[in-house]
């Protein structure tokens, strides 16, 4: 069974009761819809304890900020699984810098249980239950909601609240609970320092020189502006393949009035007259936009090429050691970093990652 919440008045008093029943944790899912829109349009905001559940309707509810309030509790900490975009869109609604919280996904990984698991996978090794997914793709944003509606989105954040305290113990049972914690404040530090989308890195091919990273930056720049302003996908903005086009052949001849919005079309056409000027003003910006493209595509000397190697090599093996996935043990930005420029190693990696360091590694590398 599960309580409905409809109202900002409902809303403050569940947050006040939550509160008051000193729980150490809770658990957070949500369902939101984000096909034609920019911004995720929120649903749903489900929240669960280990004996109840809560539905906040974020439609009818409208004003979701106090919300804040329990999402930055640091007495309760926020259980979520795969949560990176419900961090984001409980931002987005409510101004709230969750924390602490966990991640159910990453635990499981810490706790030998695979990468990338599904919630419907992680309930049917951990409980021996099927997970009912037939709402999956049902519509969240009709009203009034269907009773299998509200029961297929009370289960998940129910589910969360029953696997949760299991993998905890796993974890503890392993002695890595504490890597997850530092996980979850890598992530943290992430999430409240978020950068400008690095699609552009994408429209630089390989061996591309100057100034096409910057007209690449610099339209990237300017469609997920528009994108924001009109609440649509970047793609309905402008098509990739058309941004591609003019990057490439360095006009605009393949983009009429037809593949975008009139107003959109003429902000572009003022733009790329503006930026055939501008790169000449942006030279001393060269070499730093030059060499995040080298990095993107791994455009390394002879030796740093053998140090990314050796490193890679080196996490997975440790992976295969501790039985969770090699990006735990370095992502790729982290071997970027290792292998370009000055790092400090720190944390449950340090203990692995120190031992025998393989040769030819960057002097610059330190291991506090």
């Amino acid at each position: 069974m599960y309580l409905k919440v409809n109202t900002k008045e409902e809303l403050v008093f569940l947050v006040q009761d939550i509160e008051k029943m000193t729980l150490s944790w809770i658990a957070i899912d949500t369902e939101f819809f984000r096909e034609t829109t920019y911004f995720p349009v929120l649903s749903l905001i489900q929240i669960a304890s280990q004996t109840k559940v809560w539905i906040i309707d974020a439609i009818t509810c409208k004003d979701l900020t106090p919300l804040k309030s329990l999402l930055e509790n640091k007495k309760i900490k926020k259980i979520f699984h795969a949560g990176d975009q419900d961090w984001a869109i409980l931002k987005q609604v409510t101004g709230a810098a969750t924390w602490p919280f966990n991640d159910t996904q990453i635990m499981a990984a810490f706790a030998k249980l695979g990468h990338s698991n599904s919630l419907e996978s992680l309930v049917a090794k951990l409980l021996d239950l099927p997970l009912d997914k037939s709402q999956q793709k049902t519509d969240w944003l009709q009203r009034p909601l269907s009773l299998s509606q509200l029961e297929y989105a009370s289960q998940d954040a129910a589910y969360v609240a029953k696997i949760y305290p299991l993998l905890d113990k796993m974890l503890t049972e392993l002695e890595r609970d504490s890597w997850v914690c530092e996980e979850m404040e890598l992530l943290l530090e992430k999430y409240q320092n978020p950068n400008f989308s690095k699609d552009w890195l994408k429209l630089c091919s390989t061996g591309c020189t100057w100034p096409v990273p910057f007209y690449a930056m610099q339209l990237a720049k300017w469609r997920e502006e528009w994108a924001k302003k009109l609440d649509l996908p970047k793609r309905h903005v402008l098509a990739d393949a058309l941004l591609e086009a003019v990057i490439k052949e360095n006009n605009l001849e393949g983009i009429t009035q037809k593949h975008c919005l009139p107003e959109v079309y003429d902000d572009l056409v003022s733009l790329w007259g503006r930026l055939k000027d501008e790169h000449i003003n942006h030279r001393e910006n060269e070499q730093e936009i030059m060499e995040m493209v080298k990095n993107y595509h791994q455009e390394f000397s002879v030796a740093k090429r053998k140090s990314f190697k050796k490193w890679q090599l080196k996490a997975k093996a440790i992976a295969k050691t501790l039985d969770i996935p090699a990006y735990l043990v370095l992502n790729k930005q982290q071997l970027l970093q290792l292998v370009t420029e000055k790092t400090t190693l720190s944390g449950w990696r340090k203990e692995f990652l120190k031992q025998k360091i393989p040769k030819e590694m960057p002097e610059e590398l330190e291991v506090e």
